[in-house]
């Protein structure tokens, strides 16, 4: 299973808001740099991920079509015999792919309120002005349709019930930690330590954070993550409001047809709920872009990197921009396995945790906790097939 994020170029400059029950978490980007081509490029990529969400049922019915097509021109007719519940399943996935797509065109539709122009933010991203119609026209985009499919299970993880076992096994470490850290404060004077949480995907760690009565800015570099993270956090309006099918799309490794089927209803809190009461030292809010062109010096008290670190090209630019940014005695609170998204690639590199820890040690930190925990990501409770991480948890101080 892979923790896998959009990595297409971006580039980012944004601010903190203050956030309170009744308004809504701001997301802001500076979006465009100085060179048309990357507007351009930006814009053009920005579309895609819109139309991908509206295309998904067209792209969902082409896969169950397939499936009919093999069934009914391929296999024998002695061969359809031993399966003779197949066409009911295919029918039970087209309603599964139908109640996505109901879901994630409600995503799309408010893609044009998810950024914000931020009081000191310079260019805020523009609203798209081409019809539906002409987005939906686009070619669908295979990688950014598997892009989807996998953020179906990020909203499980992130935010519904059944993910719970998940958060707590990656997300309570961290939380634990910074209680211990900070057990002093009241939750009122908690506001004035600022935390940083790059790659915040569906945002549900930062406002975990944030309920704790800390000031959080979460910042992510793919627009699907941030597009979604923006509508659950501002647009939900009860518990299990939304209904999803996220393992539909899992053909292998499976048990049970009605496990395949399976639905998971979010969110399984409301953001709102378990926020603190309106503090207006207490800021929290959402930023786009790529962390390392982000660059506040000595800003931050606390960086929380989850599942995050070995998204990097070159994770010593990663290691290089959290000790500019985090205070001199700030933390580094890290959680996460070393993947290396990009292993397969000439332009990566891969560290052993030796050798991470060689670097982190000599750039300035001091490391005061460090141990492996087993941790899941996304996974499939029901699945033939369970991948489990050995998670690096470590504390570190900038000294």
């Amino acid at each position: 299973m892979s923790h896998s994020h959009d990595h297409s170029q971006s580039h980012s400059h944004s601010h903190s808001h203050n956030h309170s029950h009744n308004q809504e978490i701001n997301y802001n980007d500076d979006y465009y740099s100085d060179d048309e081509d990357d507007n351009e490029a930006e814009l053009q990529h920005y579309k895609l991920i819109v139309s991908t969400l509206y295309n998904y049922q067209k792209y969902g019915y082409k896969w169950v079509d397939d499936m009919e097509s093999f069934y009914h021109n391929t296999l024998t007719d002695q061969q359809r015999l031993l399966i003779p519940n197949y066409i009911s399943k295919t029918k039970a996935l087209r309603v599964a792919v139908l109640k996505n797509s109901i879901f994630l065109r409600m995503i799309g539709d408010e893609f044009n309120n998810v950024f914000h122009e931020g009081e000191q933010s310079l260019k805020p991203i523009p609203h798209l002005t081409e019809t539906q119609a002409t987005i939906e026209s686009m070619d669908i985009d295979l990688f950014q349709i598997d892009n989807l499919k996998s953020s179906l299970k990020q909203f499980v993880r992130e935010w519904s019930l059944e993910g719970k076992a998940e958060r707590d096994q990656a997300f309570q470490p961290i939380k634990n930690e910074l209680e211990s850290l900070f057990a002093n404060l009241s939750i009122f004077d908690r506001a004035n330590i600022k935390i940083y949480c790059p790659g915040s995907g569906l945002g549900r760690l930062p406002l975990e954070i944030a309920s704790m009565g800390f000031s959080c800015q979460g910042i992510e570099f793919s627009y699907l993550m941030l597009i979604c993270s923006s509508f659950m956090l501002n647009k939900t309006q009860k518990t299990n409001e939304f209904t999803i099918y996220p393992y539909i799309h899992q053909t292998v490794n499976v048990l049970k047809d009605i496990e395949q089927l399976k639905n998971i209803t979010i969110p399984d809190i409301l953001p709102g709920d378990i926020l603190p009461k309106v503090n207006p030292k207490q800021e929290f809010s959402m930023a786009a872009g790529d962390f390392t062109k982000n660059i506040d010096m000595d800003h931050w008290d606390v960086i929380c990197t989850c599942f995050f670190i070995d998204t990097a090209r070159n994770i010593l630019e990663y290691l290089e921009c959290i000790h500019k940014i985090l205070k001199k005695g700030g933390h580094w609170i890290n959680f996460g396995p070393l993947l290396y998204h990009f292993a397969e690639k000439k332009d990566s590199i891969e560290l052993s945790y030796e050798q991470l820890r060689h670097a982190i040690t000599t750039i300035g930190f001091t490391i005061i906790k460090e141990e492996l925990k087993d941790s899941d990501y996304c996974s499939n409770r029901s699945s033939l097939l369970k991948s489990t991480y050995k998670c690096q948890f470590f504390v570190a101080i900038k000294n």
